[in-house]
């Protein structure tokens, strides 16, 4: 193999491996959507579809596999003895069935060994011939009919090498080209196979008035299949088999009506287009291709489906989960005394680290008086505001009663009640919201308020972490607000104006060896204490009227409702996971609803 070759190999695997991880991530986000029903055959789908993708990897160095399938008088043994210029090579003739087992032509019988293992070489006939000499890559295979006496036996083999096959050739007969049952049987393997391998062939088209053929048969036959099958026919070559035999054998009574016949062109597609090592290739990927975007628009087309009521579920939801985190956040809020007072500590140990000067003395006193006993205890034990308030407010209570408020903070029973509030919110909507799910298509275990509701501890832990640092930027807003440098420097100025004032009349005297007395500095202490308190009495009536435990809890609560309508949900919700999955699937743009039953049918399937 040349550098080229190889090159090209790798490229192709690489490809083949791209579709396969893009099947894999479908198959992934299927199994993130348990409950939505048209899951269970979207997931049997995609695993058929990796096998048939892992088998084509295994076989990516044979040669490529052309297959002929036809109903029984369609003429594909015919066709076979017609390729290969032998005229007995693949039984044909008037009994039925007349291939018994598989026929393949191939240039060496070693190329073929590995298929008739797969097989079963008791079921496979391997010939070669001088016209064979000439498929340097390709096998060419005849099947059994589809619709014979003997099909229970014939069915299996039919579609064993139809999964073997990397171009599918399905062969009509021109005198009764509508048959559905072929079609029909036909119609879930042809979706494994690009464009290009798939090709249609009109059998016996010499048997017809060429006119007709042309104008009539040949356009309904192409509307008719491409109908069937859901996709358009590409290729579809009229023929006549029998002709290109060594010796026809004609009826006299039936002998070819015109020389209108396209086997010639198929021909050298099957011995000159697919006879190259590069199309070999070339064909796998694109089946590999074909085959992923038949499970993705499956899968795009049946999530599609829902797409509109399931976004319009999903803002329901959203709405009443927010609707219910308000309502427990409410009640964590409350209006508990012992919190509101907790709020007020926790504002002056946030000033006491801000303020200087003889006041900030003051405030930092004062932070720890509020904090004495027990209460430093529990400050040291909770690390969030909401824990914190619950320890601090321990100081004003006997020590008995601390340790049960203690005992109580570290029980979450605030938690828990703010849970019960939110399940009882999300239960007086969900009745609704699981109808809409069921329209949706989703099964009806979602009535069950327990599949949507979230991991209760996650759901506690978020509803206190967003309280909590909601609580705390705002009591750290108000300390920097009530921290200013111009604030500060009004409050402390009276003080140290009499501070320096003293102690320059204090030096000079002392420069001057005038010495005050004691009650002068008593005096002078008093006087400063009077106003150092005064300015911190002041300081407070501040604090309370601009930032006030119950104004600090009420402005953090505003920013809990800004920031619940800003999130979809709080906590992972089992089945918002399921729509999320599904929408993923749908794409990003909108489709158009297709026909479906009401009951979630299974999409196409591709089943061997």
């Amino acid at each position: 193999m040349t550098f080229n070759a190889y090159a090209g190999a790798l490229q192709a695997l690489g490809e083949i491996e791209a579709a396969k991880s893009d099947i894999e991530w479908i198959s992934d986000t299927l199994e993130r959507a348990p409950a939505w029903r048209p899951s269970v055959h979207l997931k049997k789908q995609t695993q058929e579809a990796l096998r048939i993708i892992g088998d084509l990897e295994k076989r990516f160095e044979r040669k490529l596999v052309v297959t002929l399938v036809g109903p029984t008088g369609s003429g594909k043994s015919t066709l076979l003895n017609a390729l290969a210029r032998i005229d007995d090579l693949s039984p044909a003739g008037n009994r039925r069935p007349t291939t018994r087992g598989l026929v393949i032509l191939a240039q060496m019988e070693g190329d073929a060994q590995g298929i008739a293992a797969e097989i079963g070489e008791a079921h496979v006939r391997i010939e070669t011939s001088p016209a064979a000499s000439a498929l340097d890559h390709v096998l060419l295979i005849d099947t059994p009919d589809t619709d014979s006496t003997e099909q229970e036996n014939h069915i299996p083999l039919v579609k064993k090498a139809i999964s073997l096959s990397d171009v599918l050739i399905c062969v009509f007969d021109s005198e009764n080209p509508k048959r559905k049952d072929h079609i029909d049987f036909l119609e879930p393997f042809v979706r494994v196979f690009d464009g290009e391998s798939l090709i249609c062939a009109l059998n016996k088209c010499d048997r017809q008035d060429e006119t007709e053929l042309k104008e009539e048969i040949l356009p309904e036959i192409k509307s008719h299949v491409s109908s069937a099958w859901d996709r358009p026919v590409q290729r579809m070559f009229c023929l006549s088999g029998r002709r290109h035999l060594r010796d026809p054998d004609w009826d006299p009574k039936a002998t070819p009506k015109h020389d209108f016949d396209q086997f010639g062109e198929l021909r050298e597609l099957i011995f000159g287009t697919f006879n190259r090592a590069a199309y070999v290739i070339d064909r796998r990927v694109e089946n590999a291709k074909q085959i992923r975007n038949h499970i993705h628009e499956a899968a795009r087309r049946f999530a599609g489906e829902d797409r509109k009521r399931l976004l319009s579920v999903k803002e329901r939801m959203a709405a009443a989960e927010n609707a219910a985190v308000k309502n427990s956040l409410e009640g964590l809020q409350g209006k508990d005394p012992r919190n509101l007072t907790g709020v007020n500590v926790l504002l002056y140990q946030r000033l006491s680290q801000r303020w200087l000067g003889p006041v900030g003395w003051v405030i930092a006193i004062w932070a720890r008086l509020l904090i004495f006993g027990t209460g430093i205890a529990a400050m040291m034990r909770f690390g969030s505001p909401v824990s914190q308030v619950a320890g601090m407010v321990s100081s004003f209570r006997h020590f008995k009663e601390s340790r049960a408020a203690i005992a109580e903070a570290g029980k979450g029973e605030r938690v828990d009640a703010a849970l019960r509030d939110y399940r009882f919110t999300l239960m007086r909507d969900w009745p609704d919201i699981a109808e809409k799910l069921i329209r949706s298509r989703f099964d009806k275990s979602v009535r069950d308020m327990k599949e949507a509701m979230p991991n209760q501890e996650g759901l506690g832990d978020e509803i206190s972490t967003i309280w909590n640092d909601a609580l705390d930027a705002e009591i750290d807003r108000a300390s920097k607000a009530l921290s200013g440098f111009g604030l500060q420097m009004l409050f402390n100025l009276p003080v140290l104006a009499l501070l320096s004032y003293v102690g320059w009349i204090t030096a000079s005297s002392f420069l001057e060896e005038r010495y005050f007395s004691g009650n002068f500095f008593l005096h002078a202490f008093l006087t400063l204490l009077i106003i150092l308190f005064l300015c911190f009495f002041i300081f407070q009536i501040i604090v309370r009227l601009g930032a006030g435990a119950e104004r600090i809890a009420h402005r953090a609560f505003q920013v809990v409702k800004r920031r619940t309508e800003e999130i979809r949900t709080v906590a992972a919700n089992p089945i918002s996971e399921q729509i999320e999955a599904v929408l993923d699937l749908s794409g990003s743009g909108a489709l158009a609803e297709t026909p479906r039953a009401d009951n979630g049918s299974a999409p196409p399937a591709i089943t061997f």
